[in-house]
C-alpha cells in the first residue's frame, strides 16, 4: 500500500499519485458508540420495513408511479398532493441547516445511510470475519492462499446478502412486494423492475466492498458547503489544543494532556486527526471521543480532551446558542411544519376540479338556451368506492348529466361530463360565476364554482 502523501494534511485515503490507500479503522466501543449503535438500529428497521408491512391495506410505504400516488404509513397522495413534495422539500432544508448550525455534522455520522449501513453492517461484518484492524491489515499483505481467499469470500457473500436486500427493499418501494419478487423470478416481466433490483444491488456491494470513505470524501457535497453553515458557535467534535498542547509523553515536563498515542486517528472511519481542528473529513461519528476519553481515564486525567463542544467553547469565549442564522432556520422550519399541519388538517378523501371542455366556449341550442360543456374531475383518495350525483345551485340554471349517480372506484380518478344550460334571459353577463353542488351516497357535500360563458346579453360579439 501507498504511504500518504503529507500525514497532517491529505487525506490519509489518497496515496503517491493520487492512488487509493485503505483504511483499517480499529474498533473501539465507548458511549457514544453505544448511543450511535441504538440510534443506527432504529433507523435501520425504519427504512427497511417500510414496504414490509401493511397500514389500511396498503404497503406502509410505496411510491405507485403507475397509480400516481404515494402511501406513506396511512397517510396516501396523489399527483395532484404536489403541495406535500414542497412541504417535504422545505422541511429537509431549514432541517439540515438548523441542525447543521447547532450541532455540526451530526447528520453524516448518525443518520447519513451511508454511514449506518457501514458502521454498523458492513464493517462488524469484516471484524467477525477477518479480526481486527491489525489482523485485517496483515492478512490483505499476506500471500493468496486458500485460509485468505475462503474468508474474502465469506466476506463479500455477507456483503452481497445485505445489499441485495436493501435493493429488494428500494425496488419494492416502487413496485410492491409482489411486483419485486416477480421483477426477480421472472425478469422480462418487469425490466424496469429488474434492472433497478441488480443496479442498486451492485451499487451498495461496490461501496461496502471498496468505495466506502471515498462517498463521504469525494461524492458526497455536504462535507463542501458545510463552512457555509457552521460558525464558532456551532457544537462539533473538537479538540481542546489549549489543554492538550504541546503534546508530549506522560511525565513529560510542561506537556499537556495530549500523549500523542494516535488513538483518535485510528478509530476515525475517514482517517482525519481531529486536533487539526474542524475538517471536511470529520463526519462527527465520535468515535475519537470515547477512544480518547479511554486514554484519559488510563492516565487518570479528566476526560473531554476531545469532546462536543463549540470553538468558543474551547476558547473560553461565550456560546451563543440562540443567534440570528439559527432563528432565521427555525423559523422557517416551523413555518412549514404549520403549513403541512393546516394542509393535512383539511385533507380530504374526495378532490374536485370542474374545467371547460376544450372547443368551443359554449353552444347556443335551438330552442335558444346557452349550453356549457364541463367536465368535473373527481379522485377518490379513501379505501371504499363513492357514487357522487351533481345539482345547480346558482338559481335559473338547469344541468345535465350523462350518468347519475357517477361511480368512482376507491384510488381512482374519474371524469364526469357536465353541462351546464341558462336561458338567455337568466344571463347577466358573459363570464358569470354559477356555483354546483356534489355530493354522495353519505355526507360527503361541497360547492364548487364554475365560470359560465355566453354570448353578450348586450348583442356584443362574442
Amino acid at each position: 500500500m501507498d504511504a500518504p502523501q503529507t500525514p497532517l494534511e491529505a487525506p490519509k485515503t489518497i496515496g503517491q499519485g493520487g492512488r487509493r490507500v485503505w483504511l483499517y479503522p480499529e474498533w473501539f466501543r465507548g458511549r457514544m458508540l453505544t448511543w450511535r449503535t441504538a440510534a443506527h438500529w432504529l433507523l435501520i428497521v425504519a427504512l427497511l420495513i417500510g414496504p414490509w408491512v401493511d397500514i389500511g391495506g396498503h404497503p406502509a410505504t410505496r411510491i405507485d408511479i403507475p397509480g400516481r400516488r404515494i402511501h406513506f404509513w396511512g397517510l396516501t397522495l396523489f399527483a395532484t398532493d404536489g403541495v406535500y413534495l414542497l412541504f417535504l422539500f422545505g422541511f429537509v432544508v431549514f432541517s439540515v441547516f438548523l441542525f447543521t448550525a447547532l450541532f455540526g455534522r451530526v447528520w453524516c455520522g448518525w443518520a447519513c445511510p451511508q454511514t449506518v449501513f457501514l458502521e454498523s453492517l458492513v464493517r462488524p461484518i469484516e471484524r467477525w470475519i477477518e479480526g481486527s484492524a491489525a489482523q485485517r491489515q496483515k492478512l490483505d499483505a499476506a500471500p493468496w492462499t486458500a485460509g485468505k481467499i475462503g474468508r474474502k469470500l465469506a466476506k463479500y457473500a455477507a456483503y452481497l446478502v445485505i445489499a441485495g436486500g436493501v435493493g429488494t427493499t428500494f425496488t419494492a418501494y416502487f413496485l410492491g412486494r409482489a411486483g419485486t419478487f416477480e421483477a426477480q423470478l421472472h425478469p422480462s416481466s418487469h425490466p424496469a423492475g429488474t434492472f433497478t433490483f441488480l443496479f442498486i444491488t451492485g451499487l451498495l456491494l461496490f461501496d461496502f466492498a471498496y468505495f466506502r470513505e471515498q462517498t463521504c470524501l469525494v461524492v458526497c457535497p455536504y462535507g463542501r458547503f458545510q463552512s457555509a453553515l457552521l460558525d464558532r458557535n456551532s457544537l462539533t467534535v473538537v479538540y481542546d489544543a489549549p489543554r492538550g498542547e504541546p503534546r508530549g509523553k506522560k511525565g513529560t515536563a510542561g506537556a499537556g494532556d495530549c500523549v500523542d498515542c494516535r488513538r483518535c486517528v485510528t478509530v476515525c472511519p475517514t482517517g482525519t486527526d481531529i486536533r487539526r481542528g474542524v475538517t471536511m473529513e470529520c463526519t462527527q461519528c465520535m468515535a475519537c471521543i470515547d477512544a480518547c476519553d479511554d486514554i484519559m481515564a488510563k492516565l487518570h486525567r479528566p476526560v473531554g480532551l476531545i469532546r462536543v463542544a463549540s470553538e468558543n467553547a474551547i476558547a473560553k469565549a461565550p456560546t451563543r446558542i440562540v443567534r440570528p442564522r439559527v432563528i432565521a432556520y427555525a423559523v422557517g422550519l416551523v413555518a412549514v411544519l404549520v403549513a403541512f399541519g393546516i394542509t393535512a388538517a383539511h385533507h380530504s378523501e374526495i378532490e374536485l376540479g370542474l374545467s371547460r371542455v376544450v372547443g368551443t366556449p359554449y353552444t347556443t341550442l335551438p330552442d335558444g338556451r346557452i349550453q356549457n360543456a364541463m367536465q368535473l374531475r373527481i379522485s377518490n383518495k379513501g379505501e371504499q368506492p363513492h357514487e357522487f350525483t351533481v345539482e345547480p345551485v346558482t338559481s335559473g340554471m338547469e344541468l345535465l348529466t350523462p350518468i347519475s349517480p357517477f361511480a368512482v372506484k376507491p384510488g381512482r380518478v374519474e371524469h364526469m361530463p357536465v353541462y351546464l344550460l341558462r336561458a338567455p334571459a337568466d344571463v347577466r353577463d358573459r363570464h358569470e360565476t354559477v356555483r354546483l353542488r356534489v355530493r354522495d351516497e353519505g355526507e360527503f357535500s361541497k360547492e364548487i364554482d364554475a365560470q359560465f360563458l355566453a354570448p353578450d346579453p348586450a348583442g356584443g360579439s362574442r
